[in-house]
């Protein structure tokens, strides 16, 4: 059984974050697409983790460009996890869902857009992957870098200038708020071809809202109420 959404983060709900832990669980329930984030190490490599410092998640402190990744990898998460890198979850995922991957925090790093595709391309998943970011300069550098990776820029709100920014950089998603989209827009993007990605729907109430855009990937957190949800009402008619 497929469930067309993006687990958010995995399954934070019952597992810490952006573990590997996390993403394995949503890969069992049957959903289709797993959202990641991703920061750079000390030493230039792609860890999976949403802020850009430990303290939240870890037992440690500080941020993660202050470390090297044998330095992170000394952190715990949770009770026994560790920060994963970019390449240990892409492999993980690998012929089983696509990955949504959003650079964080992109001005704090070097060559954050050659790293993530360096990471992509070693691992032949570009037709398993988009990248997704709120910054939409750093998604043009990511064109610049490849015509094939599929990109889409982070937003909160649609808007009618988003379209002119989305021919700009050829993207292929956006991703909105989930109150920030309107019926016309999302009409409009499914007669591009544009993906329309709503972030993050974890009410039932959220979830119905939707009901009538079969078309729109919804991102959550509680994968398991979303699951018996989209079965019990059939929102979940276009499974991949």
């Amino acid at each position: 059984m497929h469930i067309r959404g993006i687990g958010h983060r995995g399954y934070p709900v019952k597992y810490p974050e952006n573990t590997l832990s996390s993403f394995q669980a949503a890969i069992e329930l049957g959903f289709t697409h797993i959202e990641l984030d991703v920061h750079l190490s000390k030493d230039g490599i792609p860890v999976v983790m949403h802020d850009h410092k430990i303290d939240r998640m870890t037992n440690g402190s500080g941020e993660i460009r202050h470390y090297t990744l044998s330095e992170l990898l000394q952190f715990t998460v949770g009770e026994f996890e560790r920060i994963p890198t970019l390449e240990e979850v892409l492999r993980l995922a690998k012929n089983k869902v696509i990955v949504s991957i959003e650079m964080k925090n992109t001005k704090l790093y070097n060559c954050m857009e050659e790293k993530v595709f360096a990471i992509i391309k070693k691992l032949d998943m570009l037709d398993q992957v988009y990248v997704i970011s709120f910054d939409h300069q750093s998604l043009a550098k990511l064109r610049k870098i490849s015509s094939d990776i599929k990109i889409g820029p982070l937003v909160n709100k649609l808007k009618r200038s988003h379209f002119r920014l989305i021919e700009k950089l050829h993207a292929t998603y956006i991703a909105v708020k989930y109150d920030g989209l309107k019926e016309k827009y999302i009409h409009k993007c499914d007669k591009l071809g544009i993906q329309v990605v709503a972030w993050t729907v974890n009410s039932v109430d959220q979830m119905k809202r939707f009901r009538k855009y079969p078309s729109v990937l919804i991102t959550t957190d509680e994968l398991e109420k979303y699951k018996i949800y989209a079965y019990s009402t059939e929102i979940n008619r276009a499974i991949v």
